[in-house]
């Protein structure tokens, strides 16, 4: 996959390209170290991918009151359900190979179940979206 996470100003690119900040800076950072050094670039498109997929989700059920096509709130509350268990899962997956200390960051910052982590995953995978729509963006222009 050629995009361009070895470039040093690459979340800075995607800050640029979404216009918007990048909240958990740090942590993509670590995990995109983790990614490189660890050959997890096919796990990590699947995260953004799922990253990005949980965030239309999310404004779905976010707006579902006010758009009478959605009518089946139900179904699209288990799709997210099931696939932020995936997003954690793709998580664990890359920070496997990482040292004991990346894992307990990651574990206690954002797969321990509590109110808190849960919103540092939302930002996680709001992050994680905007990598994937600026990873779309450079496929296009190749």
């Amino acid at each position: 996959m050629n995009n361009n996470l070895g470039d040093e100003n690459f979340i800075d690119n995607v800050e640029d390209f979404t216009t918007n900040p990048i909240i958990r800076k740090e942590d993509i950072k670590r995990l995109i170290g983790i990614v490189k050094d660890n050959g997890k670039e096919e796990e990590f498109e699947k995260l953004t991918f799922t990253s990005k997929y949980i965030c239309g989700l999310m404004r779905i059920v976010k707006n579902s009151s006010s758009v009478p096509e959605v009518n089946s709130i139900e179904n699209i509350k288990a799709d997210l359900n099931e696939n932020i268990k995936n997003g954690m899962e793709l998580l664990r997956e890359i920070i496997s190979a990482s040292d004991d200390e990346e894992k307990d960051h990651f574990e206690k910052t954002y797969l321990t179940l509590t109110a808190e982590n849960f919103g540092n995953l939302n930002q996680l995978f709001s992050d994680l979206e905007a990598v994937k729509k600026y990873t779309n963006y450079l496929k296009r222009l190749t």
